[in-house]
């Protein structure tokens, strides 16, 4: 049945074979394409200054300039995107997008997360939670992230925004590197020393990254990565251990045609801390009293892309790619029986491994057609996707005092099909151009369980995300931009209010703002959003989906007032809030109406400034993160309640620094180096609620030193 199905798909992408309602690439670029982003001022390319929306590309140089530990920590610079660091390893990010996804289980459903252009997700579509990211900071070039007008191309989850990791691509010469990351952690509650007369101790990580590689011949290009990460995260016995895999060949058949191949496998375990009792926390925050908590996965990824050039697209042309890619991963978080506890002085009597395995297969042709007269310029595109998920659940709870170990098996067997198609309509002269857009998603669910009795259920769902994207352009250095979207989440395996009903939830996303660049030196993008959602499912805190609204005003600014020093500011106001009239269990029995409440975990301000100055060979960077007070409960309960479940959670604004420089170059050998610190004024603050941590305070990064040196030849 599938093989059928897969051949209508193809059969059909073949006529019908699309884009998004914008064109523009998201994927990995070989190594004569062009390198815009791995400029230090990326703002500066006209494919960001003609984006018709909120984007913000973090170059190479800002990435590993301005005293980023983790991609958790770039991301923190990005305007509507808020991310919840609890780790300080990057190993299982929590990310946020315009008010929606920090509540329950916090792993960051609201965003397509893409790596090189393809989902990272374990499901895609029906398990939208990172509990596996197959991604190290040194293997990272840049991250590009948009935010509205993205539904038609990349399909469901993708009303706040797209995320796109771009790890390093293959040179044109033959490179080697081999580099070194110590991260030394401060320790205890407000001081860079132990109190009560205890001995100075440090936690430290090792970041361990080898790379091999570049272009053979003008044909066949390759290489090697391999990412090691080993050590101590913040927290008090947080072994944490990482090995990132990469191969990445280019076979460049002529001019015109070319095809790419990666494969990644990947694996980490690390210790699982948690949250703390107030009494613990104010006590030591570092410490841990989950002993037995632990997350561990194993990702393999792989996957071609053939791609196309022809004609003339100044007349018609265009661009078309064919790409197939699959993963197998499995995932498994160790909790005890006391992880909703405060109190940790009785002992667990069972532990329980949730694993789960991913095997997704995709396919994805796009066609890319340019062509009009001097008037009226297009550019359709036309897309489609097949793809497959096998998922496999297993709770295996094991009785400590008897280790007699019980399974709750199931399965899941789901398809879809997407088609989409999108025309750029370009006007006087580029001025004007008008891009409205279409997708159809089919998605088709099987679900298998054997325990306690066997039941097999089926169900088949249609989505269409219709989009609209206008750019107009008065002057040359000055874009206006509206766009509009529909997306969704489709239902989800995890289900993770608890309940046994799976929702659609819809979500209608507008945007409308400017973008103005002057004189190569000044750049301020602004914008309005608004995003209404259906069925809205905020975790823990509501025991039935919601209507909820988030709104907000976004500002960035770029400024260069001298080549060697680029500042960067911006700010985000968000007020996302329940819109229609619900009823939940309030703190003192009976019901509260929660309409009008502001949804958990959203910061309404936030903050970031980041800064690069270089003089001759050293570049000094900093960067900054302000977040406003959030709840953490949907009654927007201010004070910490008796179970520490709920109360309003810090605000905290973290300063770093960082120092770089090359320290010996001769010809293409060279040693570069630098030395940061993160944290700078030790700023204590916590969450709560994220991961598998319900109640106490699950405390953040504290000070921290990193040092780093690599050597390139």
């Amino acid at each position: 049945m599938k093989i059928k199905i897969m051949s209508v798909a193809l059969g059909l992408a073949c006529l019908l074979n699309a884009e998004d309602a914008q064109d523009y690439t998201l994927q990995k670029v070989e190594a004569s394409a062009n390198k815009m982003d791995n400029q230090a001022e990326s703002w500066r390319s006209e494919e960001i200054q003609n984006y018709q929306g909120s984007r913000t590309v973090i170059s190479n140089k800002q990435l590993k300039e301005t005293a980023n530990q983790t991609i958790d920590e770039a991301l923190q610079n990005i305007t509507g995107v808020q991310v919840r660091d609890y780790s300080g390893t990057g190993i299982l990010p929590k990310i946020s997008f315009r008010g929606f996804g920090g509540a329950g289980n916090g792993h960051s459903n609201t965003g397509m997360i893409l790596v090189d252009g393809i989902p990272v997700y374990g499901g895609p579509y029906s398990n939208l939670e990172l509990a596996i990211f197959p991604v190290t900071f040194q293997a990272v070039d840049r991250i590009d992230v948009i935010k509205g007008g993205a539904s038609v191309q990349y399909g469901p989850n993708t009303f706040g925004g797209v995320i796109n990791i771009v790890t390093k691509e293959i040179p044109t010469q033959w490179e080697n590197q081999v580099a070194e990351r110590v991260t030394i952690w401060g320790k205890d509650t407000g001081s860079p020393f132990r109190k009560n007369g205890e001995p100075v101790a440090n936690n430290m990580l090792f970041d361990t990254y080898l790379k091999t590689g570049g272009m053979v011949n003008e044909h066949f290009g390759v290489q090697a990565q391999a990412n090691y990460v080993g050590g101590q995260s913040f927290r008090e016995n947080s072994d944490t251990s990482v090995q990132n895999y990469m191969l990445d060949a280019i076979y460049k058949i002529n001019a015109s045609n070319n095809v790419k191949m990666y494969y990644q496998y990947y694996t980490y375990r690390a210790k699982d801390p948690g949250s703390l009792s107030t009494a613990d926390y104010l006590k030591d925050r570092f410490q841990n009293k989950r002993p037995n908590n632990q997350d561990d996965g194993v990702a393999k990824r792989f996957g071609v892309v053939y791609n196309n050039y022809f004609g003339d697209t100044d007349k018609v042309g265009g661009h078309f790619s064919f790409t197939y890619f699959t993963h197998d991963m499995t995932r498994n978080f160790t909790i005890d029986n006391n992880y909703n506890k405060t109190n940790y002085t009785t002992a667990a009597t069972d532990v329980t491994d949730n694993v789960r395995r991913f095997v997704v297969n995709g396919v994805e042709p796009k066609l890319n057609l340019a062509f009009g007269t001097q008037s009226v310029r297009q550019t359709l595109t036309l897309g489609g996707r097949f793809l497959t998920e096998d998922i496999y659940f297993h709770g295996y709870k094991d009785t400590l005092a008897t280790h007699a170990i019980a399974d709750k098996p199931q399965v899941y067997h789901n398809n879809y099909i997407a088609l989409y198609i999108s025309d750029e309509l370009s006007f006087l002269d580029g001025a004007l151009t008008v891009t409205p857009g279409i997708r159809n998603e089919t998605l088709n669910y099987t679900y298998h369980t054997t325990m306690p009795k066997t039941v097999t259920n089926h169900r088949i769902d249609n989505q269409f995300n219709p989009a609209l994207n206008i750019g107009y352009k008065p002057i040359k250095d000055l874009l206006l931009y509206a766009n509009y979207n529909r997306s969704f989440i489709p239902p989800q395996v995890g289900d993770i209010n608890g309940t046994s009903t799976n929702y659609v939830t819809g979500f209608q996303t507008t945007e409308a703002g400017l973008r103005y660049f002057f004189n190569e030196k000044f750049s301020v993008n602004a914008n309005y959003f608004a995003i209404f959602a259906d069925n809205y499912r905020i975790g823990k805190f509501a025991t039935d989906p919601v209507s909820a609204i988030s709104q907000g005003l976004e500002l960035e600014a770029y400024y260069s007032p001298i080549e060697a020093l680029t500042l960067h500011a911006a700010y985000t106001f968000t007020d996302a809030r329940v819109s229609n009239h619900k009823y939940h269990s309030g703190t003192n029995g009976g019901t509260v109406d929660v309409y009008g409440k502001e949804i958990p975990y959203v910061s309404p301000h936030q903050f970031v400034f980041d800064a690069l100055y270089t003089l001759g060979q050293t570049t000094m960077g900093i960067s900054s993160y302000y977040y406003s007070p959030a709840y953490s409960d949907i009654l927007n309960t201010v004070s910490e309640n008796s179970t520490e479940t709920a109360g309003k959670l810090p605000w905290y604004w973290v300063w770093n620094a960082q120092v770089s420089r090359t320290l010996w170059k001769s010809g293409r050998q060279s040693i570069s180096g630098s030395l940061a610190m993160n944290n700078i004024f030790n700023m204590k603050y916590y969450f709560r609620g994220i991961g598998t941590s319900p109640a106490g305070r699950q405390p953040a990064p504290g000070r921290s030193v990193t040092a780093y040196v690599s050597y390139n030849f």
